[in-house]
């Protein structure tokens, strides 16, 4: 071999006498071998090709022995400088001088063998994938696919080789496919899509797969590698996720989340198009009643026929969700006139009037329905809800079982309304509404018997209001049972301070029929009997006949759980109800108070039909004949005192006594008397 070809040769060389002693070494072996084939410097001593061979060195002396060698090649494992590598290695013998001179290249085969390994991976990963995997050419044609493809499909390789493969796809997703091949040649290197699959089984649905496709660039064309999973399960997981997300889990409609997203998109849309959107808010009338009278599982039922009802009253373009409680919303979508929203408002009313079977109950129901528009009544989706709740408002104070439409007036009535509430929560957390005393007399003696607590708002500018100006506002709040319970515990504490004087005298609390069905309320009487006793029996609770006239099982269960536990009951402005001595019979009352409207009939002169003085005395022998105490509300003169004394009643309170009086001075009225 030439010097200079030896040198130059690409690839490593080396040359060895007949002992395998290294003589020489090109350029590309002392980089390859490095210091594994340098002479030791110190001695002089020359290395042997044999140091080289990390294993098979007997193989190595059986080939360079073997008859035929120089037309063979071995494949060894060669230490190099920094690793060790796969080599092929030939050689060749030359006459040097009358020496035998060996000749060794060494061709590099790691990357090969390593390409061969990723090869045998890729092809063992593609045959043995989970996933349905084909590959298709730029015209779509199928050129390969592998063993999973054959069994989701339902086909051989043979039988769809060579065909277009947008026969695997439903017929709505082809454009889908189509499009994606696309971006992959102009776009990007890799899509993933979620379309149909159709597969060769007879009466099999189309399946839901995500289907993953990568190009693969050739010098002059490209090729698509297809991976397929049906993710049916993971569809349907999600769907059901989808399904506790948006959807209300006792009625089946769709809940408050869902029902903001889809107002959103409606009200874009509506000012996209320049079209109408309306609004429907329904309140079911008086459910607390339900849930109060006959418990919570016949309100939920009650509620699941009223979702029923609702979606069968409209169409199904319609778009009906349940806000939480009580409370439903109706989306209606386009140009409508109002003489539409009415006749749709009238047939859902009509729908729901219709009684309910609810297990062995027959229960009627009537809703309250507030109706805006967009863009007539509102610009902005939180002023159309708000001006869809002020037309609902409307609609209860109206009498209830009736819809309304949006009107501005009434805005301002609502917005009047939620200020007044706000300030008297703020009046309440800063206890700055105060119980008044009020004295009741024995009308003989002039004795005080007993104190009426009457509740009394002092604003910030010292102006003092009666109950009418905040118990109305917040009725059917929740605000009214705070207030109850900081009375009630004023009250207790007050009767010890009057112990304290040596004062018992009892003080009566008005409650209203909210409270006395309120669970928190009775509990907190109940606890003041157990822990109190001395206390509780020096509290009177007052009731309106009113509330005897809603007829009420919780109220009346309550009302007589509290005197089981000691506590008088008070039956307030007799007289002005419906109550019947039935209904005077199921309740222990201790007293029962005549209306201040009767007791004012006493100044009226008598003329030739007579007077409401009559009425006065019926209802005053009535009661008698129940043999209970009678309290006469609003006395205000002598005249009247007189004339209730000569018809045997005795007890009476009101201005010509007392007006109701602050704590402060509750002391000094009673050494006064």
């Amino acid at each position: 071999m030439n010097k200079k070809i030896f040198d130059h040769l690409p690839i490593p060389c080396l040359s060895t006498d007949n002992t395998f002693q290294i003589l020489e070494s090109n350029e590309v072996a002392k980089q390859v071998f490095g210091r594994y084939i340098e002479s030791d410097g110190f001695s002089g001593a020359l290395k042997t090709i044999t140091r080289l061979i990390v294993s098979g060195l007997s193989d190595f002396f059986s080939w360079v022995e073997s008859e035929g060698a120089f037309e063979k090649s071995i494949i060894l494992d060669i230490q190099c400088a920094n690793d060790v590598q796969k080599f092929s290695l030939s050689h060749s013998s030359f006459e040097i001088d009358g020496r035998t001179a060996l000749v060794f290249t060494f061709s590099s085969i790691t990357h090969r063998v390593d390409s061969d390994f990723q090869i045998d991976l890729y092809r063992n990963v593609f045959e043995r994938s989970n996933q349905s995997v084909y590959i298709s050419d730029a015209d779509g044609k199928i050129l390969f696919a592998n063993p999973r493809f054959t069994h989701f499909f339902g086909l051989s390789l043979l039988k769809v080789k060579g065909k277009k493969d947008n026969v695997l796809y439903h017929e709505n997703d082809q454009k889908t496919h189509f499009s994606a091949l696309n971006r992959l040649v102009y776009e990007v290197d890799q899509v993933e899509e979620r379309m149909l699959c159709v597969t060769a089984f007879e009466g099999q649905e189309p399946i839901v797969c995500s289907v993953n496709i990568v190009i693969i660039h050739d010098k002059e064309s490209y090729t698509f590698l297809h991976f397929i999973e049906d993710i049916t399960s993971q569809v349907s997981a999600e769907e059901t996720m989808k399904s506790i997300a948006f959807k209300d889990p006792l009625t089946g409609i769709q809940n408050r989340h869902s029902f903001n997203l889809k107002f959103n998109d409606l009200f874009i849309e509506a000012q996209r198009l320049g079209e109408q959107l309306s609004l429907f808010f329904i309140d079911l009338d008086k459910f607390k009643y339900i849930n109060d009278e006959y418990g919570h599982e016949y309100g939920d039922a009650l509620l699941i026929h009223v979702a029923e009802r609702l979606k069968s009253s409209c169409k199904r373009s319609d778009f009906v969700a349940r806000l939480g409680g009580d409370e439903f919303v109706l989306l209606i979508q386009a140009d409508q006139p109002k003489s539409n929203l009415e006749l749709i408002a009238r047939r859902i009313l009509f729908e729901l009037s219709k009684p309910f079977s609810l297990k062995e109950l027959n229960y009627k129901c009537t809703c309250s329905i507030g109706i805006a528009q967009y863009p007539d009544d509102a610009m902005s989706q939180s002023d159309l809800l708000h001006a869809a709740d002020s037309a609902m408002y409307l609609a209860k104070k109206s009498g209830r079982n009736d819809f309304s439409f949006y009107n501005s007036e009434v805005q301002k009535e609502l917005s009047f309304n939620s200020k007044r509430i706000k300030e008297i929560e703020i009046a309440i957390e800063n206890n700055d509404i105060k119980l008044y005393f009020q004295p009741v007399h024995d009308m003989v003696t002039g004795d005080v018997l007993s104190f009426e607590a009457l509740a009394r708002y002092e604003d910030k500018a010292g102006e003092l209001h009666l109950p009418s100006y905040f118990l109305p506002f917040i009725e059917e709040d929740p605000l009214i049972y705070t207030l109850a319970i900081n009375q009630i515990k004023e009250i207790k504490r007050y009767i010890k301070v009057l112990k304290h004087h040596a004062v018992q005298l009892p003080i009566s609390i008005n409650l209203s029929s909210y409270q006395i069905k309120s669970d928190t309320i009775i509990e907190e009487l109940e606890y003041i009997a157990k822990t109190a006793p001395d206390v509780s029996r020096l509290i009177k609770i007052e009731v309106t006949e009113t509330m005897l006239f809603e007829e009420s099982s919780v109220a009346t269960k309550n009302l007589n759980k509290l005197t089981d536990l000691g506590y008088s009951l008070v039956l307030d402005d007799f007289g002005t109800g419906h109550s019947s001595i039935y209904s005077l019979k199921k309740i222990r009352f201790e007293a029962v108070k005549i209306d201040k409207i009767f007791i004012d009939e006493i100044h009226k002169p008598v003329n030739k039909k007579g007077s409401d003085r009559n009425f006065l005395n019926a209802i005053i022998a009535m009661i008698k004949n129940l043999d209970t105490r009678i309290i006469c509300e609003g006395v205000e003169s002598q005249e009247q005192v007189n004339y209730l004394l000569q018809r045997g009643c005795r007890v009476g309170q009101g201005f010509y006594y007392s007006e109701a009086i602050p704590r402060k001075n509750v002391l000094k009225y009673l050494s006064a008397k």
